[in-house]
């Protein structure tokens, strides 16, 4: 059993988090999206935290032990995905 999550820092506007989004339903992989329209400082502080300048920002989770490690953008995560 995978104890993975995805973690997704985006906005609704965004093609790229949006498709972020349908890979991970596509695939029944257990996601949060966390839409940061209406917090652009917070997504700013995100954006230098993980030295990403676009968004979506995708993180992976494990559940069990909180453990938490940037995977990139959508094309990181569709290569890691690798559908």
């Amino acid at each position: 059993m995978d104890n993975s999550r995805y973690i997704i820092y985006g906005t609704s506007r965004c093609p790229f988090c949006i498709n972020a989004v349908r890979l991970l339903q596509s695939e029944n992989i257990d996601y949060v999206f966390l839409n940061m329209e209406e917090d652009r400082e917070g997504l700013e502080e995100a954006k230098q935290y993980y030295n990403h300048h676009t968004v979506p920002i995708v993180l992976k989770n494990d559940k069990f032990s909180g453990k938490t490690s940037f995977v990139g953008g959508y094309d990181d995560l569709s290569g890691l995905i690798d559908v």
